[in-house]
Protein backbone atom coordinates (compact mmCIF):
# COMPACT_ATOMS: atom_id res chain seq x y z
CA UNK A 1 0.00 0.00 0.00
CA UNK A 2 1.42 3.14 -1.16
CA UNK A 3 1.52 6.71 1.11
CA UNK A 4 -1.41 8.14 -0.45
CA UNK A 5 -3.46 5.13 0.21
CA UNK A 6 -2.83 4.91 3.72
CA UNK A 7 -3.68 8.83 3.91
CA UNK A 8 -6.81 7.78 1.99
CA UNK A 9 -7.93 5.27 4.08
CA UNK A 10 -7.34 7.29 7.28
CA UNK A 11 -9.30 9.92 5.55
CA UNK A 12 -12.16 8.30 4.92
CA UNK A 13 -12.19 6.54 8.27
CA UNK A 14 -12.58 10.47 9.58
CA UNK A 15 -14.97 11.37 7.09
CA UNK A 16 -17.00 8.11 8.62
CA UNK A 17 -16.11 9.39 11.84
CA UNK A 18 -17.96 12.43 10.86
CA UNK A 19 -20.63 10.92 9.13
CA UNK A 20 -21.20 8.71 12.45
CA UNK A 21 -24.31 11.03 13.91
CA UNK A 22 -25.85 10.94 10.36
CA UNK A 23 -24.66 14.01 9.74
CA UNK A 24 -21.84 16.10 9.10
CA UNK A 25 -21.45 19.77 10.99
CA UNK A 26 -20.01 22.82 9.45
CA UNK A 27 -17.03 22.53 11.96
CA UNK A 28 -16.37 18.38 11.19
CA UNK A 29 -16.80 19.29 7.61
CA UNK A 30 -13.81 21.95 7.68
CA UNK A 31 -11.90 20.27 9.60
CA UNK A 32 -11.46 17.21 7.33
CA UNK A 33 -11.61 19.85 4.27
CA UNK A 34 -8.87 21.17 5.82
CA UNK A 35 -6.81 17.86 6.53
CA UNK A 36 -7.65 17.07 2.60
CA UNK A 37 -6.32 20.40 1.22
CA UNK A 38 -2.90 20.01 2.98
CA UNK A 39 -2.60 16.41 2.44
CA UNK A 40 -0.24 14.70 -0.45
CA UNK A 41 -2.63 14.34 -2.39
CA UNK A 42 -2.98 14.38 -5.82
CA UNK A 43 -5.81 16.53 -7.65
CA UNK A 44 -7.93 13.31 -7.98
CA UNK A 45 -7.37 11.77 -4.82
CA UNK A 46 -8.23 15.00 -3.11
CA UNK A 47 -11.71 14.74 -5.41
CA UNK A 48 -12.31 11.89 -3.97
CA UNK A 49 -11.61 12.35 -0.56
CA UNK A 50 -13.48 15.57 -0.66
CA UNK A 51 -16.97 13.79 -2.36
CA UNK A 52 -17.09 11.34 0.90
CA UNK A 53 -18.63 14.78 2.65
CA UNK A 54 -21.29 14.44 0.17
CA UNK A 55 -23.25 11.02 0.87
CA UNK A 56 -23.39 9.31 4.68
CA UNK A 57 -20.15 6.69 4.22
CA UNK A 58 -19.74 4.23 7.25
CA UNK A 59 -17.90 2.59 8.75
CA UNK A 60 -18.44 -1.17 6.87
CA UNK A 61 -17.30 0.87 3.62
CA UNK A 62 -13.68 0.99 4.71
CA UNK A 63 -11.77 -2.19 5.09
CA UNK A 64 -10.06 -1.57 8.31
CA UNK A 65 -7.87 -4.61 8.24
CA UNK A 66 -5.74 -2.54 5.59
CA UNK A 67 -4.45 -0.06 8.23
CA UNK A 68 -0.95 -0.94 9.82
CA UNK A 69 -1.03 -1.35 12.90
CA UNK A 70 1.61 1.15 13.63
CA UNK A 71 -0.79 3.45 12.38
CA UNK A 72 -4.18 2.19 14.22
CA UNK A 73 -3.79 4.01 17.28
CA UNK A 74 -3.50 7.47 15.56
CA UNK A 75 -6.48 6.68 13.62
CA UNK A 76 -8.78 6.09 16.28
CA UNK A 77 -6.99 9.19 18.16
CA UNK A 78 -7.83 11.61 14.97
CA UNK A 79 -11.03 9.83 14.67
CA UNK A 80 -11.85 10.95 18.60
CA UNK A 81 -10.85 14.50 17.45
CA UNK A 82 -13.04 14.47 14.42
CA UNK A 83 -16.61 13.70 16.30
CA UNK A 84 -15.42 15.60 19.21
CA UNK A 85 -14.88 18.99 16.77
CA UNK A 86 -18.37 19.90 17.17
CA UNK A 87 -18.25 20.12 20.50
CA UNK A 88 -20.71 17.06 20.92
CA UNK A 89 -20.09 13.48 21.20
CA UNK A 90 -23.78 11.75 21.00
CA UNK A 91 -24.33 8.71 21.48
CA UNK A 92 -24.26 7.03 17.41
CA UNK A 93 -20.73 8.68 17.55
CA UNK A 94 -19.92 6.90 20.58
CA UNK A 95 -21.13 3.58 19.22
CA UNK A 96 -18.65 4.23 16.13
CA UNK A 97 -15.60 4.68 18.23
CA UNK A 98 -16.44 1.71 19.67
CA UNK A 99 -16.83 0.21 16.22
CA UNK A 100 -13.87 1.52 15.19
CA UNK A 101 -11.68 0.09 18.56
CA UNK A 102 -12.96 -3.31 17.87
CA UNK A 103 -12.24 -3.27 13.70
CA UNK A 104 -8.74 -1.32 14.46
CA UNK A 105 -7.78 -4.12 17.81
CA UNK A 106 -7.17 -1.71 20.21
CA UNK A 107 -7.58 -3.24 23.21
CA UNK A 108 -9.54 -1.36 26.17
CA UNK A 109 -6.70 -0.22 28.18
CA UNK A 110 -5.23 1.07 25.72
CA UNK A 111 -8.27 3.36 23.86
CA UNK A 112 -8.90 4.48 27.39
CA UNK A 113 -5.57 5.99 27.30
CA UNK A 114 -6.52 7.62 24.20
CA UNK A 115 -9.60 8.58 24.90
CA UNK A 116 -8.61 10.12 28.34
CA UNK A 117 -5.90 12.42 26.49
CA UNK A 118 -8.75 13.62 23.99
CA UNK A 119 -11.28 14.08 26.96
CA UNK A 120 -13.76 12.10 25.42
Amino acid sequence: MGANDKVLLALKVWVAAAWADGVISKQEADGVRAVIETARLTDAERKTARSWLDKKLELDDINVSQIAPDDRANIFAAALGVVAIDDEVVAAEHRFLERLQIALQIDDKHAAEIRKQAGI
